[in-house]
């Protein structure tokens, strides 16, 4: 069950995230963060980090194409950033571990 911290921070980066214009269209990102995974492979660590800053930071990087999910962990207040597809995250045991998928839905 999602605890309503996570939604919470999952409402304050979507507003944050929401709408950018591009050729009269809109675009609309939003990160869904799921507790008990892991990236496997990082292309950059960023510690001290807080969730909302992870989730800015791999939108701010996914529009270079450096950034497509990115990990997060509690305890230690670290981002992991990755290109990584869904696919590759793997499941863990701890549930202070966690994943940011962002999506673009038009």
């Amino acid at each position: 069950m999602t605890s309503p911290k996570y939604i919470l921070i999952f409402v304050a980066v979507f507003i944050f995230l929401s709408s950018s214009t591009c050729r009269a269209n809109f675009l609309t990102t939003s990160a869904n963060f799921i507790t008990g995974k892991a990236v496997s492979n990082s292309n950059t660590t960023i510690q001290p980090y807080s969730y909302i800053q992870c989730a800015v930071k791999c939108f701010e990087e996914g529009r270079k194409g450096l950034c497509s999910v990115a990990g997060y962990n509690t305890a230690l207040k670290a981002c992991y950033l990755s290109v990584d597809t869904e696919l590759d995250v793997v499941d863990v045991a701890d549930e202070m571990s966690g994943v940011f998928y962002m999506k673009d839905s038009k």
